[in-house]
C-alpha cells in the first residue's frame, strides 16, 4: 500500500498497543474508512497507523536522546519504513531475533547470541503438523508451565513497547493484556475479542491443547465472557500452586531469548 493512501485506507490487521493482533481478515487486507464521519473511529485507526516501524523507531530514538540508554530501538525495512526489518537486535543484550514484518512481534525460538538468525529460512520452512494425541492434555504441570510462559511473554511485550521494566509485574501484565484485548472497553472479554489472541497462542509448540481451551477453562460461570477477575484468578491461582524453582524462570524475555 502506498503511504499516500493511508489516510483513506488502513491496514485491516489491527493492533492496539504492542503489536498483538485484534482483527484479521485474510491476512493483509484493506479497511476503507473514507466514508465515516465518526471522529472516534478515525482517531482509533490513526493510532493504529502510528504503530508502524518508522513511528515506533522515532519514539524510541527520542527516548534514547532523553536519557534512556537501554531502550530497544527497532530497525525498519530498507524497502518500506512502515514495515519492520525481519531481523531485530538489542544492543544491550547482544541478542538478535526474527520478527513479523507487519507487527514487529518476535518469533518464538528464533533468537540467538551468535550472530543474526536466518529469518528467511525460518519463514519458508514448513513442518507437517503432528497429530494431537489423546493423552496430550493440558493438565497439572503442563498447564502451569503454559500459564507462566503466557505471563512472561506479556511482560516482554510490555517492556519492548516502552514500559519501564521496574513497573512490570505479574499483576500489571495481566491487567495490561486484559485492557488491550477488551476492544469495546466494557470490562469483559468476549469470544470475538479473544479469537485473534487465541490464534497467536495456537502457534506455540507443544501446548495447543492449553491454548485452545484457555478461554473456556477461565470462564468460571460459563457465560461465554471473561471478567478481569476470572482472567486473573485463572492465571494466578494456577501459577501459585507451583512456584518458580529458579530466578531465570521469571525472566520476561525467557521465551524470546531462548529457543523452544
Amino acid at each position: 500500500m502506498r503511504p499516500e493512501h493511508l489516510s483513506l485506507q488502513l491496514i485491516a490487521w489491527i493492533y492496539l498497543v504492542n503489536g498483538t493482533p485484534i482483527a484479521q481478515k485474510g491476512g493483509l487486507g484493506v479497511l476503507d474508512i473514507s466514508d465515516t464521519n465518526d471522529l472516534s473511529v478515525r482517531q482509533r485507526f490513526e493510532e493504529v497507523i502510528r504503530l508502524d516501524c518508522a513511528s515506533q523507531r522515532r519514539k524510541a530514538l527520542k527516548r534514547k536522546t532523553d536519557g534512556d540508554a537501554r531502550i530497544y530501538i527497532p530497525t525498519c525495512s530498507p524497502k518500506n519504513s512502515l514495515l519492520y526489518d525481519k531481523v531485530q537486535c538489542y544492543e544491550v543484550s547482544a541478542y538478535c531475533w526474527c520478527v513479523d514484518e507487519l507487527s514487529g512481534e518476535p518469533k518464538i525460538g528464533s533468537s540467538t547470541s551468535r550472530g543474526k538468525p536466518k529469518c528467511e529460512e525460518t519463514a519458508v520452512t514448513t513442518i507437517a503438523p503432528k497429530r494431537v494425541r489423546r493423552n496430550n492434555r493440558c493438565k497439572e504441570k503442563k498447564r502451569t508451565r503454559f500459564l507462566r510462559r503466557l505471563v512472561s511473554t506479556i511482560k516482554s511485550e510490555m517492556i519492548m513497547n516502552g514500559v519501564n521494566a521496574t513497573k512490570v509485574s505479574r499483576d500489571s501484565a495481566i491487567r495490561w493484556k486484559f485492557n488491550q484485548l477488551n476492544i469495546n472497553h466494557n470490562n469483559v472479554l468476549e469470544r470475538r475479542e479473544w479469537k485473534p489472541f487465541k490464534s497467536v497462542l495456537l502457534e506455540w509448540k507443544n501446548v495447543r491443547q492449553c491454548s485452545r481451551n484457555l478461554f473456556k477453562t477461565c470462564d468460571m460461570d460459563r457465560d461465554r465472557k471473561l471478567t478481569f477477575e476470572e482472567w486473573r484468578k485463572c492465571i494466578v491461582q494456577e501459577i501459585n500452586r507451583v512456584p518458580a524453582k529458579r530466578p531465570d524462570q521469571l525472566n520476561p524475555f525467557l521465551y524470546i531469548l531462548r529457543p523452544e
